[in-house]
């Protein structure tokens, strides 16, 4: 009688098994990259926010204003601030109590400047530059309070009216000095000029160069004035759009804007309107 020989052949344990479906069968085509990805990034989102909590723990955020631990400004202060009112202002320069006879740009005071119109189309403020709002731009700017770029914004886009809205303009910032660049570390007009385009959904350009550092504390207004003239210039090759909003943190004389506008106007800008955080008044 004949042997067979049979031969078994070893069949792998997983042979059987069905092909895995849905996201598990994806993830194991991609070669698990982007699970690894994924778990960085949540990783990387854990350990900032535990830094972010131990630093608020060690130096908790403090009222720009009164000092009180919460928010950078707290609630009873942001309530309390000099709002302008927008009904009583100037509708072309922004000034206080302005709406019927406008004492910063009647033609008097214009030709006392050797100017016969504003260069810029209308400008509008927030609040009245005091010693609480003072506080608020020395601790953004100078304390490096950077987060109070918010509140900035916030409080400018809920000044600039509708119509202007309506016309798509293109967001433009003063630009810092390169001195202040040195001084600070970063572009506050920048900053806020981006703030300012996310919540008004409108884009933001770098148009103007940086001016050179000069020191006008000591000036009056027309010779503040006279002494910014052609400070700014469209950056090379820039042109501007035909609406642009210039932003700045503070009107102290019209000085900055002025010259700001002048050279938006140079870069080819017919509609030029300015909203600030402050308006000194």
């Amino acid at each position: 009688m004949e042997h067979q020989t049979v031969t078994t052949q070893r069949v792998p344990c997983n042979a059987y098994r069905s092909e895995p479906r849905g996201p598990r069968k994806r993830a194991r085509d991609s070669g698990g990259a982007g699970c690894w990805e994924r778990a960085f990034e949540r990783a990387l989102a854990y350990g900032e926010a535990a830094g972010t909590a131990l630093a608020e723990t060690l130096w908790p955020t403090r009222c720009a204003i009164c000092d009180t631990p919460g928010e950078a400004v707290c609630q009873a202060c942001l309530r309390s601030l000099p709002y302008l009112d927008w009904w009583r202002a100037c509708p072309r320069c922004g000034a206080p109590f302005g709406r019927v006879q406008c004492s910063e740009c009647n033609p008097v005071t214009m030709a006392a400047l050797d100017r016969h119109e504003l260069p810029f189309d209308a400008c509008a403020s927030a609040v009245v530059y005091n010693d609480a709002t003072a506080r608020i731009v020395r601790a953004w700017k100078d304390a490096g309070e950077r987060r109070l770029v918010e509140t900035l914004a916030d409080l400018m886009a809920s000044v600039t009216a509708p119509s202007w809205r309506a016309e798509r303009p293109t967001i433009v910032p003063v630009p810092a000095t390169a001195a202040a660049l040195r001084r600070r570390g970063f572009d506050h007009g920048a900053d806020l000029a981006r703030a300012l385009a996310e919540r008004l959904s409108l884009d933001e350009i770098p148009l103007l160069a940086r001016p050179r550092s000069f020191d006008q504390r000591s000036l009056a207004r027309s010779g503040r004035i006279k002494n910014m003239e052609n400070r700014f210039k469209p950056l090379p090759g820039a042109r501007a759009p035909a609406s642009v909003l210039i932003v700045d943190d503070v009107y102290t004389t019209g000085a900055t804007l002025f010259a700001a506008s002048e050279a938006a106007r140079a870069a080819g800008a017919r509609q030029v309107r300015c909203v600030t955080f402050a308006r000194v008044w």
